[in-house]
């Protein structure tokens, strides 16, 4: 276990301690049901469904991204639901490349919320390590959980926007390198990335086992994607704000400390015509 992960043996080793809460946010970006019928099929035991539209992301306007960042009071008030409180330790998982997880984990970091970690691997690893799985939901007691300050950023589309007029940080695009280039793009209205920003995919975070790799691993990875902006602050970005918080997850192990994540991300940005879009490596 580290100050970010837990790995699925030590979970099992877990299960029934009181103060422990975990959180399953398996989810799909193209359905938003499917979340709630993974969790319905079979979760970890003692498991609560967090969902990834309802719980862990605010009301969509058309122009805010797919996945816009809840309000901490509506996100305090949704976890207290599912039974968090300020005593809890929370363990978040979905379906094994962690970037649900990840979001979720960032999100409760956003409301001073630090005694959180992602399964390490997700329900794959779980699986894995023969952890038992239930279909029973149980009740919970509402908690009391409530926002404190902040332990990370979100930055805004106004803070982009002043950035590539006068950059001052590094934009890092967590997305698949296809998608970075503009190839093969199903979900927003144009391929491409913000221009400026660097291509580093979330899924190279983790080995193949599917469990994240060694902080000294990352590290090395990550420092010759700084490298081609050498000494500049780093801000990481996505599609929606999801797979950018597995970037910042995994640069915070590796012993960086990024600056932040813009949420909104690439969905926000061409959600006006007039921003510009960059198809080539920057």
């Amino acid at each position: 276990m580290t100050a970010f992960l837990i790995s699925a043996a030590d979970l099992k080793a877990r299960l029934g301690e009181t103060d422990l809460v975990i959180l399953d946010v398996r989810a799909n970006l193209k359905d938003p049901l499917a979340g709630r019928a993974a969790f319905a099929a079979g979760h970890i035991p003692g498991a609560r469904q967090a969902d990834m539209r309802e719980d862990v992301s605010g009301p969509c306007t058309g122009t805010n991204g797919r996945n816009p960042f809840p309000t901490m009071e509506r996100f305090t008030e949704r976890m207290r639901a599912l039974g968090v409180n300020q005593r809890s330790e929370v363990v978040v998982y979905d379906d094994g490349p962690c970037n649900f997880a990840c979001r979720l984990w960032f999100t409760f970091r956003m409301a001073g919320f630090e005694n959180v970690r992602v399964l390490d691997g997700g329900l794959k690893a779980w699986t894995a390590v023969d952890g038992p799985m239930s279909d029973v939901v149980e009740e919970v007691a509402v908690g009391d959980m409530v926002a404190g300050a902040p332990l990370e950023r979100v930055f805004t589309i106004e803070e982009v926007l002043a950035n590539q007029a006068d950059p001052k940080y590094a934009l890092i695009d967590a997305r698949g390198h296809g998608r970075y280039l503009g190839q093969n793009e199903t979900l927003d209205r144009v391929g491409g990335h913000i221009p400026g920003a660097m291509s580093r995919p979330s899924s190279q975070n983790l080995g193949e086992d599917g469990v994240f790799k060694s902080p000294e691993v990352l590290k090395a990875e990550f420092e010759a994607v700084f490298a081609r902006r050498p000494g500049m602050p780093i801000v990481n970005t996505c599609g929606s704000g999801v797979t950018a918080c597995c970037n910042h997850l995994s640069m915070k192990m590796a012993g960086f400390e990024p600056l932040g994540v813009y949420i909104g991300s690439f969905s926000e940005w061409v959600s006006d015509p007039a921003r510009p879009v960059s198809t080539t490596e920057d």
